[in-house]
């Protein structure tokens, strides 16, 4: 049986609906309660730093900032989650892995959802996506992390 995790975007509701990021199982290798971010000068507004994960340094990025530059939570109630792409060209100059700032509740679902595909259009001037859904308790969206991460792993460099 597949799963996917989801976890409620702490943005504004859009259309009155609350918005949840969905992610496979696969892609999740972590979820960290605490973890020590470093701020990195001149970073995108999406990347809140970088952490170290099993010594590897990655980039952390709020999805919730590609909307809103203010998250409507404290970050104190938010957990670091580890996610790989789905990609498997990783070298160690190019990692395909990020860590994600997110709030609980995180839900395990089983596939299939009962939903359906929405035009993504007024989420893709936002965020890049895989996927847009209609589902009975709100919008699933699929991020496209390989891109995220790849503007994400350029910090610093023009």
């Amino acid at each position: 049986m597949r799963r996917v995790l989801i976890f409620p975007a702490r943005i504004s509701k859009i259309s009155g609906r609350q918005v949840f990021f969905l992610f496979s199982l696969r892609q999740v290798e972590d979820i960290l309660m605490d973890a020590s971010v470093l701020q990195v000068p001149f970073s995108p507004s999406h990347v809140d730093g970088v952490a170290q994960w099993r010594n590897c340094i990655m980039p952390v990025v709020s999805l919730e900032a590609f909307w809103e530059p203010r998250p409507l939570t404290s970050r104190k109630s938010q957990r670091l989650m580890v996610i790989r792409t789905a990609q498997s060209n990783e070298t160690p100059l190019s990692p395909l892995r990020m860590m994600l700032r997110m709030t609980p509740p995180v839900r395990m679902l089983a596939l299939p959802i009962e939903s359906r595909p929405v035009s993504p259009r007024w989420i893709d001037d936002k965020i890049q996506t895989k996927g847009v859904y209609e589902w009975e308790h709100g919008i699933l969206v699929v991020a496209d992390i390989e891109n995220i991460i790849k503007g994400s792993n350029n910090i610093g460099h023009e």
